[in-house]
């Protein structure tokens, strides 16, 4: 009596276990718990729509809530080299929210062969093209460019000139160059700028402003700024 009371709870045990995970089951195939809705939310610029993330996380409508695997949708999306930061968020029963934070174009890189590239700030290469004529950031010239969505290695001094480019002074200056004595700007008119060694360009670059206040640019050569507050200017009296 005892043994075959033992064996009926044993298989009322393994009977109540059976329609659990049946239950589990059925809930997985169950439409009150497919996805629904994906919302989109994209902060710090608009290189790729919401279309193009929902894409890239491999997400789908009518997909099983339980299958969608986050971490995973979001290491796809940071394939994008535009694509600084994600996190996505399952909202039960039925909703995904994806958080997308952009990088924003800051500089042109290119390398003596002509190799051309748009960074971020931090030197991370957003994409790769032809050399461009536009005017819109300084370019910088680089030894060596990386792959989209790598940081160019060796070019944080030339990064810090550029952010201490002000928007007036970006009018007139076109690129930033390594030299054997630190950074050197380029400006219209073939006029280099000797910017020297620095952690911070700003008062160099203030000192800059200053002579472009007091001098026609057209009769100047070459000015150096490395001094602080203490420039030197070069004429070229056969350009005035």
């Amino acid at each position: 009596m005892k043994v075959e009371t033992k064996n009926f709870r044993k298989a009322i045990g393994i009977a109540i276990i059976c329609i659990l995970l049946l239950g589990l089951y059925s809930a997985t195939q169950s439409e009150l718990l497919d996805v629904d809705e994906i919302e989109v939310l994209i902060t710090g610029g608009n290189k790729i729509s919401s279309n193009e993330v929902v894409v890239l996380s491999g997400i789908s409508l009518s997909q099983s809530m339980i299958s969608v695997d986050s971490d995973k949708a979001e290491t796809l999306i940071l394939t994008n080299p535009w694509v600084d930061e994600v996190e996505i968020n399952k909202e039960w029963p039925n909703r995904i929210s994806i958080w997308t934070s952009l990088r924003n174009a800051f500089a042109y890189a290119s390398t003596l062969e002509g190799k051309f590239a748009t960074i971020d700030a931090d030197g991370i290469v957003l994409e790769l093209s032809k050399l461009s004529s536009s005017d819109d950031f300084v370019t910088v010239i680089v030894e060596k460019l990386a792959d989209p969505g790598s940081k160019i290695e060796g070019i944080d001094m030339l990064l810090r000139a550029t952010r201490a480019v002000t928007p007036d002074l970006q009018q007139w200056i076109k690129i930033i160059s390594p030299t054997a004595s630190g950074v050197r700007a380029e400006m219209n008119g073939s006029v280099f700028v000797e910017l020297g060694v620095s952690d911070d360009f700003t008062t160099a670059m203030s000192d800059l402003k200053a002579v472009l206040g007091q001098v026609e640019l057209m009769c100047i050569q070459r000015i150096d700024v490395s001094v602080r507050e203490n420039p030197i200017i070069e004429r070229d009296n056969s350009k005035c």
